[in-house]
């Protein structure tokens, strides 16, 4: 071979092995920059999230929904300014005011509804609209979109302005206003509880109790004689239903009319002097917790109120709600 065919060959094998390194070079992920050094989504947030007072969620094809800000507290107007859960709303201010732009996306909106941020369309093609009230501030009117297809993120967008953008957080937020508030009625932990007492309208009555916190299963103060429980912690139930109830529904007791006599009457003890009284009624098929007084027990104990009705779902009646035969083994 000539000395042109080798200075060809030379060239020819030098070009295929730049080829390739270019393309295994494209092929490798890109760093990203750090999260630190990418531009914030909203600004006007970073360290002002205290000075946001109402928060407007209108998920698509669900009523709209407020939550306010009141004397520190996150409340819903609509269900009577009872309280939010703090977590939630927590969680969303804190991905909003975090939020950092990592890839512009498209900005055409005839695309919106592909990423679930057009304006109007199909539920599942318009996006979540937040406003954030700051008061004397403009507010914030926000979209949020689909998550990111791969790891964690969300696309979203200012209200307004046509620019979609992919956000290194997650926006959680409950999808009902149930999720919103918060649920919690009684949390009085079972090491705590000495006896609760259930009372029927026919004036029957069943006693669990314990002497000391150290045992650990509740006795039956009516027990036959000659009887003894269907197992060892059959009664306890009755008192480890308190460690965390939470409502599925709830509202003001002045706007509940209850007919009749409740299903049942409750009282509850501590050891350290604790002591809760309650009430069950049926309405509409469906069992309202009403509670009528406490005593030397706290709001973290009793975070539910005396001037609310609270929906029970009928697995956590039943746990309270045992007759004698209940709880006793077969003859």
């Amino acid at each position: 071979m000539g000395r042109k065919g080798l200075i060809f060959l030379a060239l020819l094998a030098a070009g295929l092995t730049a080829a390739y390194v270019i393309q295994q070079d494209g092929s490798r992920p890109q760093p990203q920059p750090p999260s630190a050094s990418r531009e914030l989504w909203l600004p006007e947030l970073q360290g002002e999230s205290a000075a946001v007072t109402a928060l407007d969620v209108r998920l698509p094809g669900q009523p709209d929904l407020q939550l306010v800000r009141k004397d520190g507290v996150w409340v819903l107007p609509a269900k009577a300014d009872y309280p939010a859960a703090g977590q939630p709303v927590a969680a969303l201010l804190r991905a909003l005011t975090e939020a950092r732009k990592v890839e512009a996306k498209t900005a055409n909106p005839e695309l919106h509804g592909r990423v679930g941020l057009a304006d109007k369309g199909s539920v599942e093609e318009q996006g979540t609209r937040i406003t954030l009230e700051r008061g004397s501030e403009a507010p914030l009117d926000l979209l949020v979109g689909k998550p990111a297809q791969q790891g964690k993120g969300q696309l979203v967008r200012r209200y307004g302005d046509n620019q979609v953008w992919l956000v290194d957080q997650a926006m959680p937020m409950p999808q009902t206003e149930l999720n919103w508030l918060d649920r919690r009625v009684i949390e009085i932990p079972f090491a705590s509880v000495r006896q609760v007492e259930v009372v029927y309208p026919n004036g029957s009555r069943l006693t669990v109790y314990r002497d000391s916190a150290e045992e650990p299963n509740l006795k039956l103060k009516q027990l036959p004689k000659g009887r003894r429980l269907a197992y060892e912690a059959a009664a306890n139930g009755m008192a480890t239903l308190f460690a965390g109830l939470e409502f599925a529904d709830n509202a003001p007791l002045a706007q509940v009319q209850f007919k009749g006599k409740p299903m049942l009457a409750f009282s509850l003890s501590t050891f350290d002097g604790g002591e809760l009284r309650g009430e069950v009624y049926g309405q509409g098929e469906q069992p309202w917790l009403v509670l009528k007084d406490r005593q030397k027990l706290s709001n973290d104990q009793v975070p539910g109120k005396l001037d609310w009705a609270y929906r029970l779902e009928p697995f956590h009646y039943q746990a309270l709600a045992k007759r004698l035969e209940d709880v006793l083994a077969a003859k």
